[in-house]
């Protein structure tokens, strides 16, 4: 917070003084956005965050505050920032990085997050096979004899405990508790709130593919 900037309080009484009564109106809306945004702890006090805010309760929209005629309210919104250490600028879109990884961290059950652990280093071995077999622009058919094919390596036989912890991993329960939903037709696990993705396609398809072959053993 800047002691050495006028309050916005002092900032919106001067911009009153000689406005006209519609600007008052659309200034008070600006103040109360402002006031809002600062009593939730956001610091975005920017003409794009204020003004789709302002036009859905009736006042000036983006474009107004904008133009050379919003002065006055951009004058508001840089009085906000000063005062609340904000920004008079969109911050950029948060990039979630290593989102699976930092969800792994997450699991309190030491056998559920071992598995799901070997299941996501598969997931994303299978992902990259697929991009580069994409970027294959040209097709070449080898028609050398193949080698005598090795024996399959069959699925490890999984304990009690392990399949239970499996089953948890994509349980309606667990996922209501995380807030997070199965997209059914990509096996894609996405947060409930946003639609963030928190495990890539396939995750819970792997998981209950593990499932239904422990299951004929």
């Amino acid at each position: 917070m800047q002691d050495s900037h006028p309050s916005p309080d002092e900032v919106l009484s001067a911009l009153k003084h000689d406005a006209t009564p519609r600007m008052r109106r659309s200034l008070d809306i600006i103040q109360t956005l402002c006031s809002e945004q600062h009593q939730r702890g956001s610091r975005d006090f920017s003409v794009a965050t204020i003004g789709r805010l302002s036009s859905a309760r009736g006042g000036p929209a983006t474009q107004t505050i904008r133009n050379k005629y919003g002065e006055h309210y951009r004058t508001l919104l840089v009085a906000w920032a000063a005062f609340a250490d904000g920004q008079t600028r969109k911050p950029p879109a948060k990039v979630y990085s290593g989102t699976a990884e930092d969800v792994l961290g997450m699991i309190d059950d030491a056998a559920v997050r071992a598995i799901v652990g070997v299941i996501m280093a598969e997931n994303r071995k299978l992902k990259g096979e697929n991009t580069l077999l994409k970027s294959q622009a040209q097709i070449t058919v080898d028609r050398r004899r193949l080698p005598e094919p090795t024996p399959a390596l069959s699925m490890p036989t999984l304990l009690p405990v392990e399949k239970e912890a499996l089953s948890q991993a994509i349980s309606e329960e667990f996922l209501r508790v995380q807030g997070w939903q199965i997209d059914t037709k990509t096996g894609r696990v996405t947060s409930t709130k946003d639609g963030r993705p928190i495990f890539t396609a396939g995750f819970a398809t792997a998981i209950k593919k593990v499932l239904d072959s422990c299951g004929n053993q």
